[in-house]
Parts: C-alpha cells; sequence; structure tokens
C-alpha cells in the first residue's frame, strides 16, 4: 500500500507541473527536451501510465481513458487560454503512444519482476 501512495503522489506531481509548465509561453523556455517538444509528450505520458499501472489503485482499462482526457484537457486549455501555445493533434497522438509504451513497459516490467521472484 505504502509503494502505490508513493507512486501516486508522484504521479499528481507531475500532473500539477505538466499542466503549469503547459501553460507557460514556449518562447520564454529555455530547454528543450532530448528528442524535442513531440517526444516530451511521450516521455511524460510513458511515466504518467507506469505510475498509475504501478499504484495499482485504478483498472487497466480505464487508465487509457484518464490520461487521454487529461491530454485532450491540457490541448483545450492551451487553445482556449492563448498562451503562446496552441491546440495540436499532433500532441495528442504523442500523449496516445506515451500511454501506450507505459502501460507495455509495465507489464514487461510485471512479467520480469514474477519470473525472478
Amino acid at each position: 500500500m505504502k509503494k502505490s501512495l508513493i507512486a501516486l503522489c508522484i504521479f499528481f506531481l507531475i500532473i500539477i507541473f505538466f499542466t503549469i509548465a503547459a501553460l507557460i509561453p514556449r518562447n520564454s523556455i529555455d530547454f528543450t527536451p532530448y528528442g524535442g517538444d513531440d517526444f516530451a509528450h511521450i516521455y511524460i505520458f510513458l511515466i504518467l501510465s507506469f505510475l498509475l499501472c504501478f499504484s495499482g489503485l485504478i483498472y487497466k482499462r480505464y487508465i487509457y481513458l484518464i490520461l487521454f482526457s487529461y491530454g485532450l484537457f491540457i490541448e483545450i486549455l492551451q487553445f482556449v487560454v492563448g498562451v503562446g501555445r496552441s491546440f495540436s493533434y499532433l500532441d495528442i497522438s504523442y500523449n496516445f503512444i506515451g500511454i501506450g509504451l507505459g502501460l507495455i513497459s509495465y507489464f514487461l516490467f510485471s512479467k520480469i519482476k514474477k519470473y525472478y521472484k
């Protein structure tokens, strides 16, 4: 239970950080992650989906729906607020890819963990 609570806390910290970072105008950020902005979406949603799986508090079939909705919310928020960011279908697709990779990573991690136990 303690591991799942820690994973959930890290998940929410990343959500808060990413939401704030998504609303900062892109030209005021000097940092570009490895692979560019597109891969940043994959990295972040991979980590988020892995953490939700690891927490075990949410059914895995709902993780796609929860994180996809969050990614769509961020894109709509960028469109509405209009602070140097814009709505992008490509970002949504990268989020989707990241979620899938996170679920696959967790599945492989759990198989390896069971094998060596």
